[in-house]
């Protein structure tokens, strides 16, 4: 297969699975959209590499965070109405209760402020975003101490407000990176969890992709296609954040050129560079991948170049490094190969419609030229 062939299968592949999620999602009104929000620490520096990387993905996460910013205070403006109702209705002995309940509303309407300031772009200020769930639930939980306090916050939230009682407690509120409208404004560097998706639900969004695509299909469409050139950039970005933003990359339909810039650009960042070539396609367990990844020395790079891999290689590769990146560990790895090779067997989480399929968080791209 070509270079362009391989790149043109990628993007039919891409817009195949996008339409099955879109179907699939769409009929469950994306309720995995409406549970809270997966984003964490390591997702973040993800997050804020693709800000720093393309100025249109910036002004997206930054565009839609003003939008969340104006759906929180929807919800604000009903938790200060009941704030001032009990306020006015409690005895005085009540007061420190009362004072508790006003600190977590500030704390509200601060993050609601800060969502819609120009932030800077560091990590120590998108660490800001994952404190909103805490934020909301101290407010539920000082107004929960008040007799009626919560019954009165889904009362007044009539049809704009989110607060809903599920059961006895107010229910999840939606993603804070989820707009009804665009879906989630992270895109590409959503968080692992939500890239790795899980579905228990009816249609099931893996049994609709193993209809619509084949093994090999499916892994295709988690490539994204970009230049030797953007790779490198990213490579060198996450390089100068720091270790901990480092994150293995797999390039297919690379050329030797390309391999050989690759290393040269690795070097320069002050890597000791240790490239592999291998004349027999990749094919390792999870556990020979971590062991050998393990071994890397700090400031050293690893990278292997095969003429084919295939698709159970990479889900191997996949779950050795999603325990790694558990681990908070960083190894300066590229696994480097001309094609993709056809799978004879699927890997056998394909065939498990409960297990999250693991290529989502990794940074798979082929090459263009």
């Amino acid at each position: 297969m070509s270079g362009e062939e391989l790149v043109s299968r990628i993007r039919e592949s891409n817009r195949r699975r996008q339409a099955v999620i879109d179907a699939v999602c769409g009929a469950c009104e994306n309720k995995c959209c409406q549970q809270m929000t997966m984003m964490g620490g390591q997702d973040l520096r993800r997050l804020l590499r693709g800000m720093l990387l393309a100025p249109e993905f910036e002004a997206q996460v930054r565009g839609g965070l003003r939008r969340v910013a104006d759906r929180l205070e929807v919800d604000l403006r009903v938790v200060q109405h009941v704030t001032e109702l009990l306020a006015a209705s409690q005895p005085d002995d009540r007061a420190n209760d009362i004072a508790a309940l006003r600190a977590s509303v500030r704390d509200w309407a601060e993050f609601v402020a800060w969502l819609r300031s120009d932030f800077d772009l560091t990590l120590d200020e998108l660490r800001r975003l994952l404190m909103f769930s805490a934020i909301r639930s101290n407010t539920l939980n000082a107004l929960s101490r008040f007799t009626g306090g919560l019954g009165a916050l889904v009362n007044l939230s009539g049809d704009e407000a989110s607060f809903r009682f599920h059961g006895r407690r107010i229910a999840p509120p939606p993603c804070l990176f989820y707009l009804d409208d665009l879906g989630c404004i992270c895109a590409d560097a959503k968080p692992a969890k939500c890239a790795n998706f899980f579905c228990a639900g009816v249609p099931n969004l893996v049994e609709e992709l193993r209809r619509e695509l084949s093994f090999d299909d499916f892994v295709l469409a988690n490539f994204g296609v970009t230049s030797v050139a953007e790779a490198i950039r990213m490579m060198r970005l996450e390089r100068r954040l720091g270790p901990e933003f480092v994150d293995p990359k797999v390039l297919l339909g690379a050329t030797e050129e390309d391999i050989e810039a690759v290393a040269a650009a690795l070097g320069r960042s002050g890597e000791t560079v240790r490239l592999k070539r291998l004349d027999r396609p990749g094919m390792r367990s999870a556990a020979e991948v971590e062991q050998e990844l393990a071994s890397i020395p700090d400031d050293t790079a690893l990278i292997e170049a095969y003429p084919a891999i295939d698709g159970n290689t990479l889900y191997e590769l996949a779950l050795a490094l999603d325990r790694i990146r558990l681990r908070d560990e960083h190894p300066s790895f590229v696994l480097i190969a001309r094609e993709l090779a056809a799978t004879p067997a699927a890997h056998p989480l394909w065939d498990d419609q409960m297990m999250a399929q693991p290529l989502g968080a990794l940074d798979l791209f082929a090459i263009e030229h």
